[in-house]
Parts: structure tokens; sequence; C-alpha cells
């Protein structure tokens, strides 16, 4: 996964995941980090092992929970439908987006589907996100070279739009608008993508020169990520019509939101000064509410949040990644 937007400061995905690649990222650079007390302010709601040994990267409003290669459902662990062999993102209608042996690919219930590339020439596909009407979204592109961001819908691949430069599509919602970023020259900007296609640019934080990205997406049109700034990478959301909002706890130089419920419920994942990688939960206009790594655990990743509040992501100890869920 990890493609250049996810990577570059990192950045995430997701469903998205989306941030799954920065959330990694996230995990890699926390785990040399000193186990710790948790913070004031760290959640007390029990980190809930879900028995496998990879990250939850999406979880729908069933409480169905998707992790790389399996389904967890009411404690059952299953394979990936349809001859998928990972899975990125999960909708409500059980229908599973992911990959075929590095190939994006479309569960849609009853038959597999191949989604294919923007450029011929393009070297790697990568999904991020699918809606509940079955829209998926994704990347193609070559390694070191530019990237394409796609829709795709019946059969049909569509490219989004750019600056200019390289494109990256994160997620997307039932109506159809696309959060991810595009390339201004040596510039990341966050950006949305309407039905039509017609994109607009999100602003970032401080004087609005610093990199961003919008990893998620909720039906409202708002979306989240984060904002480079000020030498540090900045949780931060952004309203329907644009405004943008600092949401990182202060004195955490790393933050990033990973996930946005319809309810404008944000999960992300922090590192609080001196200690190891945190998730975290914010509600619209609230304080951020941290959420404590088991003891032992070197960091915590939030990937994903569903509609009722769960929400599932890793652990990452000395035996490697851990699946897990939460609700607060």
């Amino acid at each position: 996964m990890p493609q250049p937007q996810r990577t570059t400061l990192p950045a995430p995905p997701a469903r998205r995941r989306r941030a799954r690649g920065a959330l990694a990222a996230l995990a890699a650079a926390s785990a040399l980090a000193v186990t710790l007390p948790a913070p004031a302010g760290a959640s007390s709601p029990e980190v809930r092992p879900l028995g496998v040994d990879e990250c939850a990267v999406d979880v729908n409003a069933h409480g169905v929970v998707l992790t790389d290669t399996h389904l967890v459902d009411r404690g059952r662990v299953l394979p990936l439908p349809g001859g998928l062999t990972s899975g990125v993102a999960l909708n409500d209608r059980g229908q599973v987006a992911g990959l075929v042996d590095g190939h994006a690919a479309f569960w849609d219930g009853r038959r597999l589907h191949r989604i294919g590339v923007v450029d011929p020439a393009d070297t790697f596909e990568a999904v991020s996100s699918v809606s509940g009407r079955g829209e998926v979204v994704g990347t193609s592109g070559t390694f070191g070279g530019e990237r394409h961001a796609w829709r795709w819908r019946d059969g049909v691949l569509t490219p989004l739009p750019g600056l200019g430069g390289s494109t990256g599509a994160n997620d997307v919602n039932d109506a159809g608008q696309v959060v991810g970023d595009a390339w201004l020259g040596a510039r990341q900007v966050p950006v949305r993508w309407e039905p039509d296609g017609t994109l607009t640019t999100l602003p970032t934080l401080g004087d609005g020169t610093g990199d961003a990205l919008a990893a998620a997406l909720d039906s409202k049109g708002r979306s989240a990520g984060y904002s480079y700034t000020d030498g540090a990478m900045h949780a931060a959301r952004w309203s329907a019509d644009t405004a943008v909002t600092d949401v990182s706890v202060p004195g955490h130089g790393f933050s990033i939101v990973a996930d946005l419920n319809d309810r404008g419920v944000a999960v992300g994942s922090t590192v609080p000064p001196g200690l190891p990688q945190h998730g975290f939960v914010q509600q619209p206009g609230a304080p951020v509410r941290l959420v404590s790594p088991p003891d032992g655990a070197d960091a915590l990743v939030l990937s994903a949040v569903n509609e009722l509040g769960l929400a599932v992501g890793c652990v990452v100890d000395d035996d490697g990644l851990h699946a897990v869920s939460w609700r607060g």
C-alpha cells in the first residue's frame, strides 16, 4: 500500500480506508517508543482483540469487520469472498473492495470485478473505498512516477481530474463525492471531487502553503485528514463548505484522522510526547478523546468507525499486528 500520498509526510488510509498506509507508517514510527503511563484524558473502555494477527481496516453498520485478509462476523473469522487476496473497504451490503494478487477488484456479493488502471503504463493498482452504492475509488500509477485517481461504477473506470500533477482518491460517499489529494507543483493539496468530476481544492492550516490530504468523507460532504504546518502533522477537518479546523491535541506533533462516520465522529492516531502512539476519537466540536494502547503494546492504530461508534484498527507489539475493536 503505501502510495505516495500516504507516505510522503507521511500521509493516510485510511477507508478508508483509505488512510491505512499512513496509519501503518505511524505505527512503525512509534514502535520504538518506550511504553509509559497513559496521559490524562486517555479513555478507559477496553480495546478488544478480534483474533486475527493483522490490522482491521474497515467495519460496516452491522459490525462486520474487514481485516487485511479476513472478515470477522460475530466472532467468526472468515476468508475474504470472491477470490480477493486482500481487503481494503467494506459496505453495509457486504460488498468488498480490495486486490487480487495486486490488482484492484470488487466483490459485489455475487461475482468479482477486475477494475484495471487509468493508464496502460501504470504498474500499481490500489483501492481506497467503496460506497453503499458499490462505487469504488482508488489510485493507479507508477512507483516513483505519476499517480492517477479514479472512480469505478458498473464496469466503467473514470479518471478524476487534477491540478497538473499526481492525484489520489481516498474515500467516496453515497452521493458520489470523492476526497483525496492533487499535486500542484511541489505541493500536496487536499481536494474534493463532485459527482460530475468537478474538483474543489480544500484549504490547509496555517498560512496555506503546507501539504495536506483529505482521507475520509461523510454523507454530508464533510471531510477529514491531515494538514502539515509549523513542522508538525495536524489532524484536520473540513466542513461541507470547505472551512478547515485543526482537531489535533495541543503539543502532539503527529496526528491524522483516518475515518469519519455520518454522525461526524472521527477516529485516527496521534503520538503524545514521550509516549507510544495512541488512537483517538473526536465528536464534532468536542475535545479529542485519547484511546490508550494495551499495557505492553508499542502502538494503537484506529483506522475505521461505523455509524454506531464501533471503531476498529490494530495493536502493534513485539509479536506484530493484532486486529482490535473499541467502543467508547
